[in-house]
């Protein structure tokens, strides 16, 4: 069973655990013209798979979806996740980023995934994340650079990149 963090606060924004209510949102943001390509599925969700994807990720310990909020205002300004947390090797992935189409170029997300490697630091007591990236963008393999990330790997199309965060962003 999934443990309830409470809200995690970083600089301006503030991390949640997506909740049922955010589903409609994320769905959306998911189904964009060039954000459903960068996932494993360039496929359009419907509803149902969504709904069901979200009844599994609710029963997985090691699975943490947050939505991104301005602190101040809670304006839903996209997704990040966590996930395949290891405690033993102290490590997980980090992904599945999605932005609000009306917070796109603003580097929000930026700051987001900044917050979500601090929440690793801080409340997971990680020591590393990592992430895939598909070969061909280059706009998300800058963004993660300028994170602190890199390339340890690439295979068919993807680029594995890491970084400690045991180490401030």
């Amino acid at each position: 069973m999934k443990y309830a963090y409470p809200p995690f606060a970083a600089g301006g924004l503030r991390l949640r655990l997506l909740a049922e209510a955010d589903l409609p949102f994320t769905l959306d943001w998911r189904n964009r013209d060039g954000a459903r390509q960068q996932f494993g599925s360039a496929e359009l969700l419907k509803w149902d798979q969504h709904m069901g994807w979200f009844q599994r990720y609710l029963e997985k310990s090691d699975d943490l979806m947050f939505i991104v909020e301005e602190a101040a205002t809670q304006a839903r300004i996209g997704q990040v996740g966590i996930y395949a947390i290891n405690t033993v090797a102290a490590n997980a992935e980090i992904g599945r980023f999605v932005v609000a189409p009306e917070f796109q170029g603003k580097g929000l997300m930026r700051q987001g995934i900044a917050a979500l490697i601090e929440f690793a630091r801080k409340e997971l007591g990680l020591a590393s994340v990592y992430l895939q990236v598909r070969d061909t963008n280059d706009h998300a393999q800058r963004l993660y650079g300028r994170l602190g990330f890199a390339e340890v790997s690439r295979a068919d199309g993807m680029i594995k990149m890491e970084r400690r965060v045991d180490d401030h962003v």
